[in-house]
């Protein structure tokens, strides 16, 4: 059913907020990239390109992230940004496995909701790894942590950073999902 014929049986007004629009925007982007049965909002964002939805799934806005993503590894991490120590944990980690923030692009969970865009088709990642609970649709992927996964891409979900830095079990943990991941010995 198009807009205007949904407007013949809604008399009142409907408000529809820019936030909750690209979010549905990008859950149906994502949903069609892993090929899975999004809900019904989906036919709804699929409507000729007059349609306001449409209009808005054509403005890219592109996603911002640190780092010079050299060797196509998306690191995604929960909240708005690193705080220092967090920052300096994860960087090392890296450090361990010959990976520099050249070699990654970093990317806040904000910044993913704040852009329209599917992180895997505007980046095109070749590995990603995932910090903590995200409100993104990227959480469809996440069967259990320090689980390497295939498909659509080689990546895996870990704890919090925060969380990560207290606990010596997770980070064991970590270690060693991070030397399978990376072939490294």
């Amino acid at each position: 059913m198009r807009l205007h014929e949904l407007g013949l049986f809604i008399t009142e007004d409907i408000f529809v907020l820019k936030d909750e629009e690209r979010e549905k925007i990008t859950a149906a982007q994502l949903a069609s990239r892993l090929e899975l049965d999004e809900a019904p909002d989906a036919q709804v964002l699929r409507e000729p390109e007059s349609s306001p939805a449409a209009t808005v799934a054509s403005d890219p806005e592109p996603i911002p992230f640190e780092g010079e993503f050299q060797k196509s590894i998306l690191v995604v991490y929960q909240g708005e940004e690193l705080q220092p120590g967090s920052r300096e944990f994860l960087l090392k980690i890296f450090r361990a496995v010959h990976l520099s923030l050249k070699d990654l692009a970093l990317v806040s969970e904000k910044s993913l909701k704040e852009s329209n865009e599917d992180p895997l088709s505007q980046l095109n990642p070749s590995k990603m790894v995932l910090f903590g609970t995200l409100h993104h649709p990227l959480m469809k992927l996440r069967k259990e942590n320090y689980r390497i996964m295939q498909e659509p891409l080689e990546y895996f979900f870990a704890d919090e950073l925060e969380e990560l830095e207290k606990n010596v079990a997770l980070k064991r943990k970590l270690w060693d999902t991070l030397q399978v991941f990376f072939n490294v010995k």
